[in-house]
């Protein structure tokens, strides 16, 4: 649907769902309630991503890849590299991570540079990963996984020093795109999904709604007494 075909499917939606008269909603609120089901239905449906086909195809859009360039290199903890995820306006959620990692072959003296998994550490479980000689994020045999660790709009990924990490490498879900009538912004979900955000928005409206009722009947009944 497009976002004026998403409008007028929910003015219908309202008008058939109560025989009350029913007050008029600007555009802009019909933006808003379409834009608040959409995020929710993102975030429900992230939960269980590829765990069902439904959901991964209700999601598909909304994935991308992309591989970022090691900015830094940490001068106050060693072997730590910098990805920055400030540039990725529209992240929301990981869905999978891996490192390009660099090391010079001890045989042939190559320069390679090999993509690999990480190792997920945290801020608390760190020094137990630096302090064992059988981490996977130290180089053996050619492989190794290099720890990662999140810090403010960074990402840190670190080796045992006898390789580099010059690529940091994600697919994740990115933000649903802002609809609006105005703009003609139409939802980037699959078609398939419109239709459930229209239901659910109609939903959420007719609710508003008769809380608003209740409210004023409330306030009514008090002032009455």
């Amino acid at each position: 649907m497009t976002i004026a075909q998403m409008h007028t499917a929910v003015k219908l939606g309202v008008d058939k769902s109560s025989a009350l008269q029913l007050p008029a909603f600007e555009d802009e609120e019909i933006d808003h309630f379409l834009n608040k089901e959409i995020e929710k239905f993102v975030d429900g449906g992230y939960t269980t991503f590829e765990e069902t086909q439904d959901i991964t195809e209700s999601l598909k859009t909304l994935v991308e890849n992309t591989i970022i360039a090691i900015t830094t290199v940490s001068v106050i903890r060693p072997y730590h590299y910098n990805a920055s995820l400030s540039s990725l306006t529209t992240y929301r959620y990981m869905l999978s991570e891996e490192a390009d990692i660099r090391y010079t072959d001890p045989i042939s003296s190559v320069l390679i540079t090999k993509r690999q998994g990480i190792t997920e550490c945290t801020h608390e479980s760190y020094r137990q990963f630096i302090d064992n000689p059988y981490s996977e994020h130290v180089l053996h045999y050619g492989e190794a996984k290099p720890l990662r660790l999140f810090e403010k709009t960074s990402v840190l990924l670190v080796s045992d020093g006898n390789y580099s990490v010059v690529n940091y490498v994600i697919t994740y879900i990115k933000n649903p795109a802002t609809v609006s009538l105005s703009g003609n912004v139409s939802c980037d979900l699959p078609e398939k999904t419109h239709r459930r955000i229209v239901d659910l928005t109609v939903s959420t409206l007719l609710e508003n709604i008769e809380s608003n009722r209740a409210q004023g009947f409330e306030q009514r009944r008090l002032i009455q007494q």
